[in-house]
C-alpha cells in the first residue's frame, strides 16, 4: 500500500523538501542551507507523521529561542496543520522542556529569575565569596580593581558558556582547579571560581531543587543530573511514548541540549529522529554551539544518521547562492524567482566607507521599495565613523548587539575627561546626562562610593543614590569626580585619568594626537574592570577609533569635542531608526533584510581566516534579499573575498 502524502496549502514542495518529508529512517539529520525554508520542511516532515497516523501527543519538536517555536507553528499553520491538533503538539524550547521534567522529577517548580537585575545580589555575593575564601590557594587570581557589580554583566555572558559546554562537569574530579587548568579550558580562573561559588549559592537553598533557576539552567541542571547518573535515561520523567523527535536551528545546539536530546531518544527507542539545521552558521560565542553535534558527535553518541540536503535558498538569488556555497565549501541553490543585485564598493580608508554607507542609508530612506537596511559589522568599534556620518546627514537609524558610540561608557568618559580638563560642561546639561557620565567614571576608575550616610544601601544602591545627588548640578558633579572618581579612585586607574587630564588641560593639538592613546592606555583601564579580554579589546578599540575620529575633524581638540556635543545633542531629538540599523553580526542571525551592507571586508578588518570569522561573514552574507552591498580597500582586500568568487 502507498504511503499517503500529506499535500500542503499556499505551497509546492521541491524534490528536496519531498525526500525530507517522506523518507522513513529512524536518525535524519538535514544540512540544509541559509534561506533554504528549514522550518518549512521540519513542518511538513511533521505534517507527513500526523497523516501516517501518529497521535499529536507523541511528537515533540525542540527548538533554542521561542521565536523559533512561534515561527514552527506559524509554518505548521501555513500548511494547513488543523488549529486542534496543532494545540496538542509538544513544541518547546529545550529550557522548557528541560523545566518540565525538572518539575515533574523533582515534585515542585524551583522559582524562575529571568533579568540581570534579578540574579545581580547573587552574582556579587559569589565574587566575594571566592575572594575570601579560607583556603584559597591563589588569592591574588582573584583581586580585581572593578567593583563586583560592574563585573556583572559580562560573568552572566561568560556563565551561558560554561553552562553550554558543561566546562566544569567534565573535569577530571581528581584535579585540583588552578590558574593554569582554567586557561587550558580557555577561561580566567577569577570567571571559573566564581562560577562555583555562584552555582554553591544558588543550590544552597533547598536539598531537592536549587533555589532559582536562571536561563539556560533548565538544561544546564537536567544535563548535568544525566551526566551525573542523578537521572537515568529509563525514569518514568522521560519515557513519553514518543513517535518522533524534531529539532529545528540544530546547528545552536550546545554539550548541555544535546545531553538532554541523547536522554530523551535513549528513553523513546521507538522514537525516529529529524534534526535540521546549518552548521555554517555555528558562531562558536553563542552558549558554547558546536558544529560537531550535527556530525561525529552525533554519530559517535547517538548513531549513524541518514543525511539529506536542503540546499536552494527562497531568500536571495543564484548569483549569491553560487558565492554563499563558495565561501561555506557547499553545493548552494536558489529559487528561479529570487533575485539579489551584487555590488562591492571599493573603499580606500574606513572613512570613506563610513560616508560611502552614510549616503547608501540617506538614499535608501529616499525610496520606498525596499523597506529593511542592515550594515552588519564585525566588531562594535567599526559603527563609530559609520555613525558619525550617519548623524552629520541626519538619518535616522538604531543599533542592535550593541550601544549607539556616544551612549558607550568608554565614550562618556572620554568626554567626561575633556570636559571636567577644560571646565566646560556643555555636554552634560542635564542631571541625566550627567548621572550616565559619573557612572562612566565611577566604571573605569573602579572608585567605590564610601559614605556613612550610605552605608546602610550595598554598593550599587549606594551609587545610584550618591550619583543622583551629584547629578543635579554642574558644580556638584565636578566636586563627585574630584572627591569620589579621582581620589577614591584604584591607584593605577587614578595615574592614567589624572595624566590624561594634564595632557587635555595643556591644549596641545600635537600631545593630543601623539600621546592620548598612550597616557590613557584604555586596553589597561579596561582590563582592571572587565573579566573579559574581549570587553577590555572592545572598549580599547572604541576609544582608538573616536580618537580617530577627533583628529579626522581638523578644528583642534576642542572644536572636536564641541562636535561631539552637538551631534549628542542631536541624537537625543531624534527617533531612532527603524529602517536603516546597525547590528553586530551575532544579533542579525536568524533574520533577513531587503538590503544588507558588509563594511570592511579588508585584511586585517574584518578578521583572520578562522572557521568562526568564515562562518559569520556567511551568515552575514545570506541574511540579504533583494540587495548585498561589500565595502573592502582594494590594496588589500580580505581573502574571503576571494574564497567565496567575489574577485578574481
Amino acid at each position: 500500500m502507498s504511503d499517503p502524502v500529506f499535500e500542503p496549502q499556499h505551497l509546492t514542495p521541491s524534490p528536496e523538501q519531498r525526500a525530507i518529508q517522506l523518507r522513513r529512517t529512524r536518525l535524519m539529520l538535514v544540512e540544509a542551507n541559509a534561506g533554504a525554508a528549514k522550518t518549512t520542511t521540519l513542518a511538513l516532515r511533521i505534517a507527513q507523521a500526523l497523516l501516517r497516523g501518529a497521535p499529536p501527543a507523541t511528537l515533540l519538536a525542540l527548538t533554542t529561542t521561542a521565536p523559533a517555536v512561534a515561527a514552527l507553528k506559524e509554518r505548521l499553520a501555513s500548511i494547513g496543520v488543523a488549529r486542534d491538533v496543532l494545540a496538542q503538539l509538544r513544541i518547546q524550547t529545550f529550557e522548557a522542556f528541560s523545566l518540565a521534567v525538572l518539575a515533574a522529577a523533582e515534585g515542585t517548580l524551583a522559582r524562575i529569575v529571568s533579568t540581570p537585575e534579578q540574579v545581580r545580589e547573587v552574582v556579587v555575593r559569589a565574587i566575594e565569596r571566592a575572594q575570601t575564601l579560607p583556603e584559597e590557594r591563589h588569592p591574588d587570581e582573584l583581586m580585581a580593581d572593578a567593583r563586583p557589580g560592574d563585573l556583572v554583566e559580562g560573568l552572566l555572558q561568560t556563565f551561558e558558556v560554561l553552562k553550554g559546554r558543561m566546562v566544569v562537569e567534565h573535569l577530571d574530579a581528581d584535579d585540583a582547579l588552578t590558574p593554569a587548568t582554567a586557561a587550558a579550558l580557555g577561561f580566567d580562573y577569577f570567571t571559573l571560581r566564581t562560577w562555583l561559588c555562584f552555582e554553591a549559592i544558588r543550590r544552597s537553598g533547598h536539598p531537592d531543587h536549587p533555589d532559582f533557576r536562571y536561563p539556560g539552567d533548565g538544561v544546564y541542571d537536567l544535563a548535568r543530573l544525566l551526566l551525573n547518573g542523578e537521572m537515568l535515561a529509563e525514569d518514568s520523567w522521560l519515557q513519553l511514548g514518543l513517535s518522533l523527535v524534531c529539532v529545528d536551528e540544530m546547528h545552536d545546539m550546545n554539550r548541555a541540549a544535546f545531553t538532554v536530546l541523547k536522554a530523551v531518544l535513549a528513553a523513546n527507542p521507538r522514537a525516529a529522529f529529524v534534526g535540521v539545521g546549518d552548521r555554517d552558521q555555528v558562531i562558536h560565542a553563542q552558549s558554547g554551539a558546536e558544529a560537531a553535534f550535527m556530525g561525529e558527535h552525533f554519530r559517535r553518541e547517538i548513531g549513524s544518521p541518514e543525511v539529506l540536503p536542503l540546499t536552494a535558498s527562497h531568500r536571495f538569488g543564484a548569483e549569491l547562492a553560487r558565492h554563499a556555497g563558495a565561501l561555506a565549501r557547499k553545493p548552494y541553490a536558489a529559487s528561479a524567482d529570487a533575485a539579489t543585485a551584487l555590488h562591492l564598493e571599493r573603499c580606500t580608508s574606513p572613512r570613506l566607507a563610513a560616508e560611502f554607507i552614510a549616503r547608501q542609508a540617506q538614499a535608501h530612506h529616499a525610496q520606498r521599495r525596499l523597506a529593511t537596511l542592515s550594515v552588519l559589522l564585525r566588531h562594535p568599534a567599526q559603527s563609530v565613523l559609520i555613525e558619525h556620518e550617519l548623524l552629520r546627514l541626519g538619518v535616522p537609524y538604531g543599533t542592535a548587539g550593541f550601544a549607539p558610540y556616544l551612549a558607550r561608557p568608554e565614550t562618556l568618559l572620554v568626554r567626561g575627561l575633556h570636559a571636567h580638563a577644560r571646565g566646560d560642561d556643555t555636554g552634560f546639561d542635564t542631571p541625566e546626562r550627567r548621572a550616565r557620565l559619573l557612572d562612566a567614571w565611577l566604571l573605569f576608575s573602579g572608585a567605590r562610593i564610601d559614605s556613612i550616610e550610605l552605608r546602610h544601601l550595598d554598593s550599587a544602591q549606594a551609587q545610584r543614590v550618591a550619583v543622583a545627588e551629584a547629578a543635579q548640578d554642574a558644580d556638584a558633579t565636578r566636586r563627585f569626580v574630584e572627591a569620589h572618581a579621582l581620589r577614591s579612585a584604584a591607584p593605577a586607574a587614578r595615574r592614567a585619568l589624572e595624566a590624561t587630564l594634564a595632557l587635555l588641560r595643556g591644549g596641545d593639538e600635537d600631545a593630543f594626537e601623539a600621546s592620548f592613546l598612550k597616557v590613557l592606555d584604555p586596553l589597561q583601564l579596561a582590563r582592571r574592570v572587565f573579566v573579559r579580554e574581549a570587553d577590555a579589546t572592545r572598549v580599547a578599540d572604541n576609544v582608538t577609533q573616536l580618537h580617530r575620529l577627533l583628529l579626522a575633524e581638523g578644528s583642534g581638540v576642542d572644536g572636536a569635542f564641541r562636535m561631539l556635543t552637538q551631534l549628542d545633542t542631536a541624537r537625543g531629538k531624534a527617533r531612532a531608526g527603524e529602517r536603516v540599523v546597525l547590528s553586530s553580526i551575532e544579533a542579525a542571525k536568524g533574520l533577513e533584510f531587503d538590503h544588507v551592507i558588509v563594511p570592511h571586508l579588508t585584511a586585517g578588518e574584518f578578521g583572520s581566516g578562522t572557521t568562526e570569522n568564515r562562518n559569520l561573514l556567511y551568515v552575514a552574507l545570506t541574511r540579504a534579499r533583494h540587495r548585498l552591498t561589500l565595502t573592502f580597500d582594494p590594496d588589500r582586500p580580505s581573502r574571503f573575498l576571494r574564497e567565496a568568487g567575489f574577485l578574481d
